[in-house]
């Protein structure tokens, strides 16, 4: 794949796109008929490499209550013991917040979720990174159009804004990297005529607390709603980077790619994929959109139906 350009004409592949998602909107609202969805989480132990091929149907689900949906899960580990922060959405209520739970190094929830981090506004995507020694977590907050890392002051249940890196913003899924002695930031921008699903920026900056990040000279240096959108940790892999991505064509979060990124620099951006993982409708999974690792767990996300009538939305 090539440096996309950064031009404001949709070209024949984006409108074909376009044309593709309205039918399988009519698709989706025929399937959903009486229905709602809910996602989930799957969690359990996988080696390293298991990353380049995930494997869903080897997980373990974790199903919250029928009231609420699980989603965006991202691991951590203190000591001993495992903790997945993710997206709650309570139905009924205006947005989601961050919540966190224990789980066993088996995938095996040990505590009931809580909610950690709470906010005004809709709140997913609890990307979480160490610098200097401090816990960090950048959740997606596009809602209220501001990029900013809380720090840990109580782990996992009290954070602190910390530093406000972008405001003014619509943005999703912000996801950072230290790479080459730079921290380089990856999200999906909603303005003008890009969209969440389909245009991923890059910028750069020295410090991941940076209020001044330097756009790539090639953003969006992916357009295509097959792969744009961040799903989960960037990660090295035999000395290469590795970034999931979402599917959002048939269904947002569909499916999950994993792509090689062959270039990343100040001057260059290139990713090739390398895998999708799909849901199994057989099994009754409807999506896959996010993956997490770390120290030999593995956690995903996926979606189910229910039915509308025990839901209260």
């Amino acid at each position: 794949m090539s440096p996309a350009k950064s031009s404001f004409i949709p070209t024949p592949g984006l409108a074909c796109d376009w044309f593709q998602r309205r039918r399988y909107r009519r698709i989706q609202a025929q399937e959903e008929k009486g229905a709602a969805h809910q996602w989930f989480l799957l969690c359990g132990p996988a080696a390293p490499e298991a990353r380049l091929k995930p494997e869903p149907g080897r997980l373990r689900q974790i199903l919250p209550p029928e009231d609420r949906a699980w989603a965006d899960p991202f691991l951590w580990k203190r000591g001993d013991d495992f903790y997945i922060f993710c997206e709650e959405w309570v139905f009924g209520q205006p947005h989601a917040h961050i919540a966190a739970f224990k789980v066993s190094a088996g995938g095996q929830p040990m505590s009931e979720s809580v909610p950690v981090l709470k906010e005004s506004y809709h709140l997913s995507y609890p990307f979480l990174f160490e610098h200097e020694g401090a816990l960090y977590m950048l959740p997606e907050a596009g809602a209220g159009r501001t990029l900013a890392a809380y720090q840990c002051e109580e782990f996992p249940h009290r954070w602190r804004k910390r530093a406000l890196l972008m405001q003014n913003i619509r943005f999703a899924d912000a996801t950072l990297i230290e790479h080459q002695e730079k921290w380089w930031l990856f999200m999906t921008l909603n303005r003008r005529l890009f969209a969440l699903n389909r245009d991923l920026f890059v910028f750069w900056a020295e410090s991941p607390l940076a209020q001044n990040w330097r756009p790539h000279p090639h953003n969006p240096v992916v357009r295509d709603i097959q792969s744009a959108r961040p799903a989960g940790s960037i990660f090295e892999l035999g000395g290469k980077l590795y970034r999931p991505s979402q599917n959002c064509l048939i269904r947002y979060g569909y499916s999950l790619r994993i792509n090689e990124i062959l270039r990343l620099d100040t001057q260059g951006y290139q990713e090739v994929p390398v895998t999708e993982v799909r849901p199994d409708a057989a099994s009754g999974l409807r999506a896959h959109h996010h993956l997490d690792w770390r120290d030999g767990l593995m956690v995903m996300d996926s979606q189910r139906l229910l039915s509308a009538s025990g839901v209260n939305r």
